[in-house]
């Protein structure tokens, strides 16, 4: 056993102690929950998992899933050791002069991560000394009050900013790859400020009683235009850095392909959209079996919503329908040419003829995203010409009869799949879970933008670029600020679908309390004994869901109440 004064004087341990404070970032390419999409309107898990007690409802401050509370506060406290202690390494700095202060500030970024994902979570938080305390420190040092959200934020700024003075701009080589950079602070600073900006935590008077035993505020009472221009300038910095603009990818003749440039964009590893990334080895493998179809060893227990296949646009621009994901049954757009009736006699780009109607023509996106009943999966056998038809109906080899093993809603994922990946023999080739890319950006400045300067021509700019590389038309100009807003949460819930965003975006935006108590719509996958019956094909409730007012924020730990007698517990809760 080594002591704290010895892992600072050797390299070796002082490298691998920074590898230790890099070892709490989130895993969401593990499907065991830890990932928050099917605790969205996005997806479900069919398996019993945590997630289902947030769906129902039934947590509370001893038992709630998905805490991270202890797991965050350790490590920014191995953080803070690190950022005090690493200039100790003389050894470190023999073999790479400057390397101590190059692993301090990606200490320091990982740190302001850390705490990041903590006010996510909870809400405001306690922003711990920055030499940490002595384990045998009296309780009333130890224990300590709630910062606000304001700032908590303003903290993970300043120390973001810090960092950006010394890191360099991106990975140096690829045995950097993952490694917190410039880049990755920049784009982590856009997302927290926007967050600081949204309604949740800009002015929200519903947490007027959110304080301090002492009376302090914890959430700001008033309203500031002004963090939506931090927001967009924090967003617009990401972009100018990166003006080779977003990922694509051609066909083999040639030309653009916006279906393989989305699908690719998670594919190919470290690409220039990519910002940081969490690099993978054998996560991917049960991330890709519990999308797959049973018939190849499969969970397909990933399953999207109808309310998300129902956002997807037409090929042609136009939505199918005029208030998707709000009833059971939606009003068609006539001008749309969607159809929920027969089934397609011929081929087209990216279906085979025979198949349900409803899924023809769609938008790029839609088909690098959700797989259908019907839809020949991804990989094709060695050959490339194995073809495996997804039978999502109730007696279908991958449909509810068969085992627990099935898709609740009638459909399964197939964004991040790869088609070389052979899952029936766990041969997967490896990819990386993206935190941030490019296009977040991109919407990130479009929604600042429009919310403090809503007649900046620069929010169709960003807004098409992402359209264009979805092959979607532009949208149409003249729209007003709300029309806007409408827009762009359309398209951060179809552009980063299952990247665990919308989970959080409808509670800073304060529409959780509709969106996520609302039932989880599919189609009736208890019915049916072939892809032709009709039976199958219709909106069905998959999970009823509960969402009230105090699930806006998670609980803190009855566990960490008890043992800090000057913490507050969360609003309603």
């Amino acid at each position: 056993m080594l002591s704290i004064d010895q892992v600072f004087a050797i390299r070796q341990e002082t490298e691998r102690y920074l590898a230790n404070v890099y070892s709490y970032i989130p895993d969401p390419l593990l499907c065991n929950g830890t990932n928050y999409t099917p605790m969205s309107d996005e997806a479900d898990w069919v398996f019993n998992w945590p997630h289902q007690q947030v769906n129902t409802g039934n947590w509370s401050p001893v038992s709630a899933p998905y805490d991270i509370w202890g797991k965050y506060y350790k490590g920014i406290r191995a953080a803070s050791t690190f950022i005090n202690r690493v200039a100790e390494c003389k050894e470190c700095d023999e073999l790479n002069a400057g390397i101590t202060t190059r692993y301090r500030e990606e200490a320091r970024i990982l740190r302001a991560y850390y705490y990041f994902l903590l006010i996510r979570q909870y809400g405001p938080v306690t922003i711990l000394p920055d030499v940490p305390l002595p384990i045998d420190a009296p309780l009333s040092e130890i224990q300590l009050p709630r910062n606000s959200y304001d700032e908590c934020v303003d903290f993970i700024v300043s120390e973001l900013d810090k960092a950006q003075q010394v890191l360099p701009e991106e990975a140096l080589n690829t045995s950097d790859y993952g490694r917190t950079t410039i880049g990755m602070a920049r784009a982590l600073k856009s997302r927290v400020l926007l967050y600081a900006a949204s309604p949740q935590w800009n002015g929200n008077t519903a947490y007027a009683s959110f304080k301090n035993k002492d009376g302090k505020q914890l959430v700001n009472q008033t309203y500031n235009q002004d963090k939506w221009r931090k927001a967009a300038a924090a967003a617009k910095a990401v972009i100018d850095k990166m003006p080779d603009g977003l990922y694509k990818k051609n066909a083999a003749d040639g030309t653009f392909d916006p279906f393989l440039s989305y699908q690719y964009l998670f594919l190919d590893r470290w690409n220039k959209e990519v910002i940081w990334a969490r690099p993978m080895t054998g996560d991917v493998l049960r991330y890709e079996r519990c999308a797959a179809p049973r018939q190849l060893n499969g969970y397909i227990g990933l399953a999207p919503s109808q309310q998300l296949v129902d956002e997807y646009e037409m090929e042609n621009g136009l939505r199918p329908f005029t208030a998707a994901g709000t009833t059971a049954v939606p009003v068609i757009n006539p001008a749309s040419g969607y159809s929920e009736t027969g089934f397609s006699t011929v081929a087209t780009k990216y279906t085979k003829a025979g198949i349900h109607n409803m899924y023809v023509k769609r938008e790029p996106r839609f088909y690098a995203s959700i797989g259908y009943n019907g839809m020949d999966w991804l990989y094709k056998g060695a050959d490339g010409k194995t073809i495996t038809r997804v039978e999502l109906y109730a007696t279908g080899r991958d449909g509810y009869n068969g085992s627990n093993d099935h898709s609740n809603t009638g459909y399964t994922t197939t964004k991040m799949i790869h088609p070389e990946s052979d899952v029936r023999n766990t041969k997967h080739v490896l990819k990386s879970w993206i935190f941030f890319r490019l296009a977040e950006a991109y919407l990130n400045y479009a929604e600042a933008l429009n919310e403090y300067e809503p007649t900046n021509p620069d929010i169709y700019t960003y807004i098409n670029l992402i359209r264009e590389r979805g092959g979607l038309p532009a949208i149409p100009p003249g729209l007003n600020q709300e029309q806007l807003r409408e827009r762009i949460w359309h398209e951060r819930k179809i552009e980063l679908a299952f990247e665990e965003h919308r989970f959080w975006d409808t509670k800073r935006w304060k529409i959780a309390e509709q969106t996520d108590a609302a039932p989880i719509y599919g189609m009736n996958v208890t019915a049916g004994t072939s892809f032709t019956d009709l039976n199958f094909y219709k909106r069905t409730v998959a999970e009823s869901r509960v969402f009230q007012k105090k699930h806006m924020l998670w609980p803190i730990p009855q566990s960490e109440m008890d043992r800090n007698d000057k913490l507050v517990q969360n609003p309603e809760w």
